[in-house]
């Protein structure tokens, strides 16, 4: 018999800087609440491309970002990775798809996305903390906040 304990491991995740990024994976099965939850948030965001992904605590938002869709992360980890990894800060009206969006309450990062529609039509991939994925205008969604764009740069060595 697996007790509940075995059900929540860690990825070994690393930065490009090789530092490992704190993570939890949540294997337990869905819940009624987390199933419930889901179809509230799809009543609620009507305007919303729901994805069929069902509840989980495999991943959440900032393991669909960063990770693939394997872990769930927080904000400190998130903070990590956008430091580490080479992303910049880029304004809204240089958004592209491929891009990435964080939401901020204050300066703690709350959730994370995958812009999939640039500038000015914004369109966001993101998970909805253990319910499903959705595809969401950058305010329409239940995270509200500060919002910051970033790309991931890859520049040539400079001579």
């Amino acid at each position: 018999m697996v007790s509940n304990l075995e059900l929540f491991s860690q990825l070994d995740l690393h930065s490009r800087c090789e530092e490992q990024i704190a993570n939890e994976t949540d294997r337990n099965l869905p819940y009624a609440g987390m199933i419930l939850q889901c179809e509230t948030l799809k009543r609620r965001y009507i305007n919303c491309l729901h994805r069929p992904v069902g509840p989980t605590g495999k991943y959440n938002c900032h393991g669909l970002t960063f990770a693939s869709r394997r872990t769930a992360m927080e904000g400190p980890a998130v903070e990590k990775l956008l430091s580490e990894d080479d992303y910049t800060e880029v304004t809204i009206d240089m958004v592209l798809p491929g891009d990435i969006v964080i939401y901020r309450s204050g300066p703690d990062v709350r959730h994370s996305g995958i812009v999939v529609r640039g500038f000015p039509e914004l369109l966001i991939l993101s998970k909805w903390g253990t319910a499903h994925e959705a595809i969401h205008g950058v305010d329409d969604c239940p995270y509200q906040g500060y919002k910051t764009f970033y790309r991931i740069t890859d520049e040539p060595p400079r001579l």
